[in-house]
């Protein structure tokens, strides 16, 4: 399988996923001149597989007989993009890439022009960029528009291109002018991807997905 560029984790800190058995994936750490380089320890790595549909896949981390890498276990079968969390001191730092060998993926266009993907109970979200701060997100059911969560039950978040720093951006969320809307807005510009929770009182659903970039 082809290796594309290693994700930046910061800190001079690299990354590469390598595909090993079905279910399985070995996290391979590396930095420039540093030879052995140690992985961090297993509970300080999170690693999410994300599949074409946009839902996310937690998957477990052990140890991997390797001072460099670990394992990363658990539902990879038709993933094409993985999310990377690996603390860094007092903080995680996260990070979004296209997997190896993995093709981008369009848009599924919705009718308002926007990216849409499917949530649970036959809900649909859509997401239109109106500018370079703002997207409008809209909810459908059965192709009609039904209202939406409350604003601060839904976090979104704008991914970039690049798997560095800056690239994943946390937007605020607040009521739209219209009734059947919200407004994300924040460093959106160059975005690829949009990443939605939408809590409630029986957990939340969580999606990653491809957006309408501006032309």
């Amino acid at each position: 399988m082809s290796q594309p560029a290693s994700i930046h984790m910061g800190h001079g800190q690299m990354v590469d996923i390598v595909a090993r058995d079905a279910g399985q994936w070995e996290i391979v750490f590396s930095e420039a001149g540093v030879p052995d380089y140690k992985a961090p320890p297993l509970n300080e790595v999170e690693v999410d597989a994300i599949d074409t549909q946009g839902r996310i896949h937690p998957l477990a981390i052990s140890a991997s007989g390797s001072v460099s890498s670990v394992l990363a276990s658990g539902h990879v079968e038709g993933a094409y993009r993985v999310r990377m969390r690996v603390v860094h001191g007092t903080h995680f730092h996260t990070r979004e890439s296209l997997l190896p060998g993995a093709a981008v993926l369009p848009p599924k266009l919705g009718s308002r022009g926007g990216a849409l993907v499917a949530l649970d109970g036959g809900l649909e979200a859509e997401v239109k960029r109106l500018d370079e701060t703002r997207w409008e997100i809209s909810f459908l059911k059965g192709g009609a528009v039904v209202a939406p969560p409350p604003a601060e039950s839904v976090v979104v978040q704008a991914i970039g291109p690049r798997a560095e720093d800056y690239q994943i951006r946390n937007l605020a969320t607040e009521p739209g002018e219209m009734p059947s809307t919200l407004i994300a807005g924040g460093k959106i510009k160059d975005a690829t991807h949009a990443r939605l929770t939408i809590k409630s009182e029986v957990g939340e659903q969580i999606r990653g997905f491809p957006i309408v970039s501006a032309a």
